[in-house]
């Protein structure tokens, strides 16, 4: 086979993101400025990987990296790093991980893995955001030999660290890992970038990747031959 393990990223690709966004909405109402920050400081960080001032003292781990984290969305909000921190910690990791119990993953998706790993294939995860909970309120837990957290490298996707580390964890070349995730720039791009091939779930074709699917068939038979 060309590959020796199939890499995940979750967020929008092991269960549509609009699931999340609609349980989401409710719980946001009255934060918006706070959503904004969020965003424009995630934003800010994705951007940051590129740059030789942040690669030259990166976060050294995840904790750096939440320190960081909050630092520039204190900086958005004009609050303290400590309140921004918490305000970080129930808005959008903890608070948003419990409305997983009440969205369900792609069909499709639980056999696909199941054929993959059922084929001698490793299956692992790379997340930018803090995955177990959200595995285990989704039914995947125990499903990945890896499970990876970008941040714990000090940066996110499409920063070729967080791959490094999925690739140094399952102690294979990129080029025997295939990665698949839902965002071309991110996911396609990022794993392209480490020497890794790269799948989408997408209903259209992004010439990017060396897989376009939205029938998880597809994947399985893309993987396996």
């Amino acid at each position: 086979m060309r590959f020796d393990a199939v890499a995940f990223d979750l967020d929008g690709t092991l269960y549509p993101a609009h699931r999340l966004y609609a349980r989401a909405f409710p719980r946001m109402l009255g934060k918006a400025r706070n959503l904004e920050a969020f965003n424009a400081t995630r934003r800010r960080l994705h951007a940051l990987g590129s740059k030789a001032s942040y690669r030259a003292e990166p976060p050294s781990d995840g904790e750096a990296f939440r320190e960081r984290e909050a630092q520039l969305f204190a900086e958005r909000l004009g609050i303290g790093a400590s309140e921004a921190a918490a305000i970080i910690e129930r808005d959008f990791y903890s608070g948003i991980e419990e409305l997983f119990s009440e969205i369900r993953p792609f069909a499709g998706m639980r056999a696909a893995l199941d054929s993959i790993a059922g084929s001698g294939l490793r299956i692992a995860l790379l997340s930018d955001l803090p995955p177990a909970r959200k595995l285990e309120l989704l039914g995947l837990s125990g499903r990945f030999e890896a499970v990876l957290c970008s941040e714990d490298s000090g940066f996110l996707k499409p920063a070729r660290e967080p791959f490094a580390m999925l690739a140094a964890r399952l102690s294979l070349e990129p080029s025997r890992i295939l990665y698949v995730g839902n965002s071309p720039w991110i996911d396609v791009r990022g794993a392209k970038g480490a020497g890794m091939s790269a799948a989408i779930v997408s209903r259209r074709k992004v010439p990017e990747a060396d897989l376009s699917f939205y029938n998880w068939r597809k994947l399985v038979e893309f993987a396996l031959n």
